[in-house]
């Protein structure tokens, strides 16, 4: 193990256990190898990023304080009553914004969150468990739309998202809703938020302009209103981002925990073209010597678990970041669709105070200085908490949009009273049977306990 190498795990004891865990979770076989393989990968990471003669290559981070401007940062959640049912009940999401430098706090901090009853939606394949997931990420992109519609955030030059900012998933595909249900998530019973109104005849236009319509799956789902998911989350993000250029205001992406391996997959296959012997030992042990380059970077990242996070912090130094580089989710999914969403580029920066380094998202149109100036503020915010690598107003708008435990209480309560009024008599007659079965069925439900575990 080179010094170098070593000096890094050194540091950093938490990313030291991540390697060994990873090590138990490969086959038996690998393992002796494992850890020495993982931290030769490194060091070739860190000597070509270094070298300037691949896609790849690190740089230093500015630190150098930026002068202070007001930003938005805005995050989700979702929360699931204590019953048997597979979608959750309510999602939100929030915006804190900030004003830097301005005493007054009432007009330095502000607040404002998207609350939306999963029973106000009619439509969607609620049985599927990404359902909340889908409706998160529209109200999310909601909330960005306020942002930079509403006059309470007028002043606003920086607004962040907390998790990627081209957010293309394939299990969102099959996703659809009616239109009523799209005025729900992006706040039209708001009468203050008129703008979404707007948005929506917009969303018409872009449809009749879209290369895709006339498809047979376009014009059955227009028929059918079933409009699907993935064509508004592809205008939304077109929409904030053609808004936000015209504000002036910078829109970035912030992943906290990346585990993605498009930078690991790109680094294993070109170093099995340049040094195929660092993968000689493993690829006999996994039986892949003699195939396909292709065929043998699967197999590498399916037997070892490799991912960029784990390697990128092992392969940069802190306060150092990748050059940015384009990211295209056409080679992950086959849908055509997916060339609907607005391009985007990334980068990997590694904080001081942080173990892995977080992934920013910006669009692809930016240029340098604007690349330039997001990172930097990024970076900036994230220094300022200790031992966690990310920004310190993602931290505090991811707790603001969490949903307290004592509004899914209140949520549950309801149903329950609900039900008891349906017990009742009010809404429809059930037998004697019929009522004890819904009762036990409904106050049955849940967590296991001590209290409610049969005696033996």
């Amino acid at each position: 193990m080179s010094s170098d190498t070593s000096d890094h795990l050194q540091g950093d004891p938490d990313l030291f256990v991540r390697i060994a865990e990873n090590a138990l979770l490969v086959a038996d076989d690998l393992r002796r190898e494992y850890f020495q393989s993982t931290l030769g990968i490194a060091r070739e990471m860190r000597t070509v990023f270094r070298s300037g003669s691949g896609r790849h290559r690190i740089t230093a981070v500015d630190t150098v304080p930026m002068p202070p401007v007001p930003v938005a940062f805005i995050d989700g959640g979702i929360a699931q009553a204590d019953l048997s049912i597979a979608a959750p009940l309510v999602v939100r999401a929030g915006i804190f914004r900030v004003k830097p430098g301005e005493r007054d706090l009432e007009k330095r901090e502000t607040f404002d969150h998207f609350p939306l009853m999963l029973g106000q939606l009619r439509g969607g394949l609620k049985a599927d468990r990404r359902y909340g997931d889908v409706v998160r990420q529209l109200v999310e992109l909601g909330a960005m739309v306020a942002a930079l519609e509403d006059d309470a955030f007028d002043d606003i030059r920086l607004l962040m998202l907390h998790g990627p900012l081209q957010f293309v998933s394939g299990p969102f595909f099959g996703h659809w809703f009616f239109p009523e249900d799209y005025e729900a998530m992006l706040q039209r019973n708001d009468a203050e938020r008129p703008y979404v109104l707007t948005t929506l005849s917009k969303f018409a236009g872009w449809c009749k302009e879209c290369h895709l319509q006339g498809t047979e799956r376009c014009t059955r789902d227009i028929g059918d209103k079933h409009l699907p998911a993935v064509c508004m989350m592809a205008f939304l993000q077109h929409h904030i981002l053609e808004r936000a250029r015209h504000k002036g205001v910078l829109v970035c992406g912030v992943v906290e925990r990346s585990f993605g391996r498009s930078v690991t997959r790109h680094v294993v296959k070109e170093m099995l073209t340049t040094r195929p012997e660092l993968f000689d030992r493993l690829l006999g042990a996994i039986e892949m010597r003699g195939r396909g380059v292709t065929a043998q970077v699967d197999a590498i990242l399916d037997a070892t678990r490799y991912n960029d996070a784990v390697l990128l912090a092992l392969a940069m130094n802190r306060g150092e970041a990748l050059e940015w580089y384009p990211v295209n989710p056409r080679l992950k999914i086959n849908d055509e669709r997916v060339a609907l969403f607005p391009d985007v580029q990334n980068t990997f920066v590694r904080v001081t105070s942080a173990k892995y380094p977080m992934r920013i998202e910006v669009p692809a149109g930016y240029g340098a200085e604007e690349c330039e100036g997001v990172l930097r503020r990024a970076y900036e915010y994230a220094s300022l908490l200790p031992g966690y690598a990310f920004p310190i107003g993602l931290d505090i708008a991811d707790k603001y949009a969490a949903i307290p435990g004592w509004m899914t209480k209140a949520y549950h309560q309801l149903i329950l009273a609900e039900y008891g009024r349906l017990l009742a008599g009010e809404f429809v007659e059930m037998t004697d049977t019929e009522a004890l079965k819904a009762m036990i069925v409904m106050q049955g439900t849940g967590k296991r306990s001590r209290r409610t575990r049969p005696e033996v």
